[in-house]
């Protein structure tokens, strides 16, 4: 009888053994194939467009074409009030974060644990998911959604939450939703994080984020369908960095420089309260991928 040796993949072995199938995502960027939205044809703004959320001056969300210093905005993109993390998927849809800036005035607690749409086609802003939490968002913690990232290979939106969170208890969230059906699929529990971001590493698909009370950044493997798994491990902190901050990370962005992987996670100072009152600290921290050893080296840091 002839021997027959298989070889199996980490996956294909972590599955024959019982374990979660992880899948065999090509490694590198996995919101690649985000969309700018149709509708920015019709608008009349020209090119280069900007999506612009640093309300300055205007409430909301808006288009800016920096070179003819033109701006647009759908009069239904302040219906939020202040607004923070975006993303966008294959279509050009984008889902909109509402997050307190000045005061609850224009952001009632009640209303912050909620994800808004912004339509590809037509350019209109309406609420798309209203998100489960241990306990809403309070006047003592007016927060709910903080951080949002698209992933291409399973059509899944992350999403953190500090919903029902105090300063000293985590009560925060993760969430993985399939975008196709609009349900959440998976949840991390106990989970206070701002900003959220997936790469797709030589090994796994993982799912990194920046702690709310520190400067931490941890990441968790996602499985073949994107759910999170029991793989945690913390990746860096800033604070320990050449020139860190003690802030935490309220957005991850990923990009491929010549043949180089590279991770840009920008600063937040956090505590609670409105980032308005005290936010000094708005910089990138810039790492370069290691596939060799499936982590992250700190390059350098620069001005947001």
């Amino acid at each position: 009888m002839r021997k027959l040796t298989v070889m199996l993949t980490a996956a294909a072995w972590l599955t024959a053994c019982g374990g979660p199938d992880m899948g065999n995502f090509q490694p590198g960027i996995a919101n690649a194939c985000q969309a700018m939205p149709p509708f920015i044809a019709k608008t009349g703004i020209g090119a280069p467009v900007a999506i612009d959320t640093l309300q300055r001056g205007y409430t909301g969300l808006r288009l800016l074409n920096p070179q003819a210093g033109k701006t647009w905005q759908h009069p239904s993109w302040d219906d939020a009030g202040h607004v923070g993390a975006f993303a966008r998927d294959g279509a050009g849809n984008i889902y909109i974060a509402p997050t307190p800036e000045v005061s609850l005035a224009e952001n009632p607690p009640a209303l912050q644990n909620r994800i808004y749409r912004v339509d590809a086609q037509t350019g209109e802003m309406a609420l798309w998911l209203e998100l489960p939490a241990v306990a809403p968002p309070s006047p003592a913690n007016p927060f709910g959604t903080m951080g949002l990232f698209y992933d291409c290979d399973t059509d899944s939106l992350y999403a953190s939450s500090l919903a029902g969170s105090t300063p000293r208890q985590a009560n925060g969230r993760i969430y993985r939703i399939r975008v196709a059906d609009k349900t959440v699929a998976d949840q991390m529990d106990n989970t206070d994080a701002i900003g959220v971001g997936v790469f797709n590493g030589v090994k796994h698909k993982r799912l990194y984020f920046g702690a709310a009370r520190s400067s931490d950044v941890y990441s968790v493997a996602l499985d073949a369908n994107g759910d999170f798994t029991d793989d945690m491990r913390h990746e860096f902190a800033l604070a320990t960095l050449p020139d860190g901050n003690t802030t935490s990370v309220r957005r991850f962005e990923f990009a491929n420089r010549q043949g180089q992987y590279v991770m840009q996670a920008k600063e937040l100072e956090f505590g609670f309260r409105l980032p308005a009152e005290n936010n000094p600290h708005k910089r990138v921290y810039l790492f370069t991928y290691q596939a060799g050893q499936d982590s992250w080296q700190f390059a350098a840091i620069a001005p947001e």
